[in-house]
């Protein structure tokens, strides 16, 4: 299935590093469905901006390697800029199926903003390890945007024009896709989520999943202690209070019912941890505050 693009205009976006031995197969690939492929090449060291340009996509070339967020950030101004009806995103190491994009842009089509890949119903074909650290990212990412999308981390994504001139993300690193999760669910986008093939190769990824997972998590829970402070100091702050109120119960119970001697290693715990929680709930009320009126 063949899309022409004289209208709407469609673009179609790979953000790169490294990856000279699958980039030429995706873009040509991705050139049946879109007027124009573009590349952000993030200062990859091997032939990819050179095969890029030899299978027909125009490269944008950062000169040093500033992380997956800065290139997506990259190809979200060019569709900008461009005034493009739809931009659809893909990775160029060969791990999602080009062949999928109309999926994408008839989604768009049909009245979506945004368009989501989601591997859950292809969820077999992912090593174990790796389908434990999306479900962990996602629901992370959940707690973030308060969405129920399924598949939080899937690169494979479609713009609309209005997605376009909303989302304006800062991350740089990988946790841009949990960033613009919850920057769509903030601005009330409408957002749909496509079935899309799980493919692993394994040469496939630059990435080392674990650090990747790690630094990527760590990302993700300062955005929810800073997008949503109440939840995240309040839920530590209750669980905090609730161990001090255990452990003060248990040095009253052994006090009176037991032996009179008063356990005072465990009574000054209680009574820090009571302190400590109540203050983070404190401080998760005073910032919730602040929050909610910067973003008016």
């Amino acid at each position: 299935m063949s899309l022409r693009t004289d209208t709407p205009k469609i673009i179609v976006g790979l953000p790169a590093y490294n990856e000279e031995v699958h980039i030429g197969t995706v873009i040509l690939q991705a050139r049946q469905y879109a007027g124009e492929v573009i590349v952000a090449d993030d200062g990859s060291h091997d032939r990819t901006a050179k095969i890029a340009e030899l299978a027909g996509a125009r490269v944008i070339r950062h000169q040093v390697n500033g992380g997956y967020g800065s290139a997506i950030k990259t190809l979200l101004d060019e569709g900008r800029q461009r005034d493009v009806d739809i931009l659809v995103i893909i990775d160029a190491d060969g791990q999602h199926d080009p062949d999928q994009i109309p999926l994408f842009i008839k989604s768009i089509l049909d009245g979506n903003d945004m368009a989501i890949g989601s591997r859950k119903a292809d969820s077999n074909n992912i090593p174990a390890y790796r389908r434990v650290g999306q479900n962990i990212l996602s629901s992370s990412t959940r707690i973030l945007s308060g969405s129920n999308i399924s598949d939080t981390e899937c690169g494979f994504r479609a713009y609309s024009r209005k997605a376009l001139s909303l989302i304006q993300p800062k991350e740089n690193g990988m946790a841009i896709s949990a960033e613009i999760v919850s920057e769509a669910t903030a601005k009330g986008l409408k957002v749909a989520e496509i079935p899309v093939s799980a493919i692993y190769i394994g040469d496939g990824s630059t990435l080392h999943p674990i650090k990747h997972g790690v630094t990527n998590l760590q990302r993700i829970t300062i955005m929810i202690s800073e997008r949503r402070p109440l939840l995240f100091f309040g839920v530590a702050g209750v669980i905090m209070s609730l161990v001090g109120v255990a452990a003060g119960i248990n040095v009253a119970k052994n006090y009176y019912l037991e032996t009179p001697v008063l356990q005072t290693g465990t009574a000054l715990l209680s009574m820090l941890f009571i302190t400590v929680g109540m203050l983070s709930i404190f401080t998760g009320l005073i910032l919730d505050v602040i929050v909610r009126r910067l973003n008016r």
